[in-house]
């Protein structure tokens, strides 16, 4: 990519509105924004909400990269993912995120949770062959939960089903090694980057944290990225909390890990 692709999670500060978050996104330099998963900061159902963004979006010059959607197990599932799918069409937006279940669960769900994920990916293909949007399995918490994913992404090898690496949910219990990005890196369709300082404070501005960001950013050097950059970065416990100097600090630090990925 000859410019440097790199997005911010609107859950960097809920607190925050949407139509103010967007002309600080643009200032500070980012290219995209991903839509978070709480819905009661921005409703993407049909209507004037979804106008306003496209006008938004447009106006500051940004792009949406991907929407996080929902846990993958959550009742009516499949007719929520075709209304966001719809509203993704609408809004341009190439990816979906999905958790495949709950963030941990016991050894013992597993084969069950399997045998309904992969039941619900079916449907998934019909719903992205339909729309032309993606869906990406996210990484959750290290153990049964991931392996859930890992397991149906294995399972499933489809063009419209692919990998969201989360690196501060991969390093909870950290330092790991980076085995899961360096197996799904060729299923890679998103990132969500952010640091991890310690258990329960994660979601930090890169360097912030334990991470090893040199092989994180070798590994994703080997992966055929096509795709911006996302931090999935909050102010709840990076040291920043002013909203204007964490977007610039965050941007200055997406430059810098974009630029290792792709020297």
């Amino acid at each position: 990519m000859d410019k440097r692709q790199i997005s911010i999670s609107t859950c960097f500060d809920y607190s925050i509105s949407i139509e103010t978050q967007i002309p600080l996104i643009s200032e500070a330099g980012f290219t995209h924004i991903s839509l978070g998963s709480d819905r009661s900061h921005f409703n993407y159902r049909p209507g004037d909400d979804r106008k306003k963004l496209r006008e938004l979006i447009n106006r500051y010059s940004l792009k949406i990269d991907t929407i996080h959607g929902p846990n993958a197990d959550k009742p009516g599932i499949v007719d929520e993912l075709k209304e966001i799918a719809e509203a993704s069409e609408e809004l341009e937006v190439p990816v979906v995120v999905l958790h495949g279940g709950p963030f941990t669960f016991n050894e013992y769900e597993l084969d069950s949770r399997l045998a309904s994920l992969i039941e619900v990916c079916r449907e998934i293909e019909t719903i992205s062959q339909r729309s032309g949007v993606i869906f990406a399995l996210e990484n959750v918490h290290p153990g049964p939960a991931t392996e859930l994913v890992r397991r149906t992404l294995l399972e499933i090898d489809s063009q419209y089903i692919g990998f969201c690496y989360d690196s501060s949910h991969d390093q909870i219990n950290g330092p790991n090694p980076f085995d899961l990005l360096h197996e799904l890196k060729d299923r890679l369709v998103a990132v969500h980057i952010s640091d991890r300082i310690e258990e329960f404070v994660d979601h930090v501005l890169p360097g912030e944290g334990f991470i090893d960001w040199t092989e994180l950013c070798r590994i994703l050097g080997q992966a055929d990225i096509t795709f911006p950059l996302l931090l999935e970065v909050m102010t709840t416990h990076s040291s920043e909390k002013d909203p204007a100097k964490f977007l610039k600090l965050a941007f200055d630090s997406g430059c810098t890990l974009y630029d290792e990925i792709f020297s």
